[in-house]
């Protein structure tokens, strides 16, 4: 009986953690900053190629962005149901991000890439 009871808490707190986090689209639609990155809870600084990189998501669905002083371009998709962005840039290439959380201030993404699926990206609209 008892177990059915903690059963039944578990997954309920597990819906409502879940949901707690509802995302907007217009909620991205900003000039994103680099801010840092962290992997497991430790906090490095861009490096100094890195320094000035971004990403504008823009209302009509694209997105501009400097990577070590490459400026791309693209279009983005965001999936509310995944919580995750796919960018598809000038070259066709798609990348997905998910979105481990974010405020007005502040965005944190994860990539889909092997490399670094274990890093988050740490991004600020404020400079």
């Amino acid at each position: 009986m008892i177990r059915t009871i903690l059963t039944t808490l578990v997954f309920i707190f597990s819906i409502h953690y879940g949901n707690a986090q509802k995302i907007d689209k217009k909620d991205l639609l900003k000039n994103w900053h680099l801010y840092a990155y962290k992997i497991k809870n430790k906090e490095y600084s861009p490096s100094k190629k890195e320094k000035n990189d971004y990403i504008f998501f823009k209302d009509d669905m694209t997105y501009t962005s400097l990577s070590e002083g490459k400026k791309e371009y693209g279009a983005w998709i965001f999936n509310t149901n995944g919580g995750y962005i796919m960018m598809n840039d000038q070259k066709k290439e798609k990348v997905k991000a998910y979105i481990i959380s974010l405020t007005s201030k502040t965005l944190v993404l994860r990539f889909d890439i092997d490399e670094i699926r274990a890093l988050e990206v740490h991004y600020t609209s404020i400079l």
